[in-house]
């Protein structure tokens, strides 16, 4: 019922527009407010009211949701928007932010949907940190989802997870354990240092500096003096 007497609303406002004629038209449903809602955990409701200044003075009726779409999007920790019409000059739009997985490189962060975002300023969230060569965020990504999944029975998760340019991989955990994969049979290595730390170095962790993977049958540790 609420959505029929809107409807109605709108279309007895677009025939009067019409009736008044194109100039009027355009004055009438000129947009000259916008309505901003989401959480705001990463961008801020002001930054984006700047953003979208550009939908300021644009016909609310002969403008396109696409179009404006693609306004509202431009920001990038914008995941998706809803856009609706409120008439006769107001535009409603509902944010949807990327969540962030972890940091990439120095200035970078790689969100839960594979999309990176540069940082204008340092945000200090608690995750985990990825190192790679610049081509390689797919690599990376990849590599840190599958070790978190084998990580996911222990209590040991990721601080620092870093891929050298020769190919080698570095894990540290969040417990200060510094972890050498190197670059071959990554998840397997992991599975033995696994293995011995559940049987080994569980009680002991405190006392190791790092551990060295990269052995046929075994693992070297390396202990506080």
């Amino acid at each position: 019922m609420i959505r029929t007497v809107a409807l109605i609303g709108a279309v007895s406002l677009i025939i009067f527009a019409v009736f008044q004629g194109k100039k009027s038209s355009e004055n009438y449903f000129s947009i000259n407010k916008i309505e901003i809602q989401g959480s705001f955990k990463y961008i801020s409701k002001n930054q984006l009211q700047t953003d979208y200044e550009s939908l300021i003075g644009k016909n609310l009726l002969t403008t396109s949701l696409s179009e404006i779409k693609t306004v509202a999007l431009l920001p990038q920790w914008i995941q998706s928007v809803e856009v609706r019409k409120v008439w006769p000059k107001t535009l409603q739009v509902l944010v949807y932010e990327h969540e962030p997985l972890a940091y990439w490189n120095d200035r970078k962060i790689i969100t839960t949907g594979a999309v990176v975002i540069s940082l204008k300023s340092i945000l200090n969230l608690p995750i985990p940190k990825l190192f790679s060569p610049e081509d390689s965020s797919d690599i990376v990504l990849q590599q840190f989802e599958l070790i978190s999944q084998v990580l996911s029975l222990t209590s040991l998760r990721i601080k620092t997870l870093k891929l050298d340019p020769r190919g080698a991989w570095v894990l540290i955990f969040k417990n200060g354990i510094y972890l050498k994969l190197g670059r071959e049979n990554i998840l397997e290595r992991l599975q033995r240092f696994i293995a011995v730390y559940k049987t080994d170095l569980l009680g002991r962790m405190d006392q190791i500096i790092s551990v060295d993977t990269r052995y046929p049958h075994g693992v070297a540790v390396a202990w506080k003096k």
